[in-house]
């Protein structure tokens, strides 16, 4: 048995779960709504507000593995439609900063030009500038496109280890390295 997939995931009061078709379901919520699509071999069980995904055949190693996986991937959807997730980012540097307009962020991170990036359609952005650095909130309701767009944003331009200079997450530690000195 799968110890994930055992689990039960609680459906929060405000959250529908439809049934599209045989393997298809559509998850509502106040942060907006999204599909899951259900693949052979698995069954969905609901009762009293708690949702239990069971394997239909036998369990082998295959199946434990899915099994847990796709316990993980529903319950984060049924999180995502009811409270949604965050990241934060931090922009550190002399002269690095960034701006929203309407959707798209443009940065400035020490190059000759702004870097222009296009935000995706479910995903908010919000950048609040802190004492010589700026905090970048990236939020939506799939853990997977947050969590995606937020690195698309760190690749741009990653904190160095030397100056802790770009772009790094908030919980994130990077061990400085020392400067060369030149010795006379």
């Amino acid at each position: 048995m799968s110890k994930i997939g055992k689990k039960p995931i609680n459906i929060f009061d405000g959250i529908s779960l439809t049934k599209i078709d045989e393997r298809k379901f559509e998850i509502k919520g106040p942060k907006g709504s999204t599909f899951f699509s259900l693949p052979e071999g698995f069954d969905l069980e609901i009762e009293d507000k708690v949702l239990k995904v069971i394997p239909r055949r036998e369990i082998d190693r295959k199946t434990k593995a899915l099994w847990g996986t796709l316990r993980s991937i529903l319950n984060n959807k049924i999180l995502g439609v009811s409270q949604g997730f965050e990241k934060v980012l931090i922009l550190e540097g002399l002269g690095y900063g960034g701006e929203v307009k309407g959707n798209k962020i443009i940065f400035k991170l020490g190059y000759s030009h702004p870097v222009e990036i296009d935000v995706p359609q479910d995903i908010q952005v919000e950048i609040k500038p802190e004492k010589g650095r700026s905090l970048i909130y990236v939020s939506g309701f799939d853990k997977e496109k947050v969590g995606e767009f937020a690195a698309k944003i760190k690749e741009l331009r990653p904190a160095d280890r030397y100056h802790q200079k770009g772009f790094r997450y908030i919980d994130e530690v990077i061990k400085l390295k020392p400067v060369k000195k030149i010795v006379k």
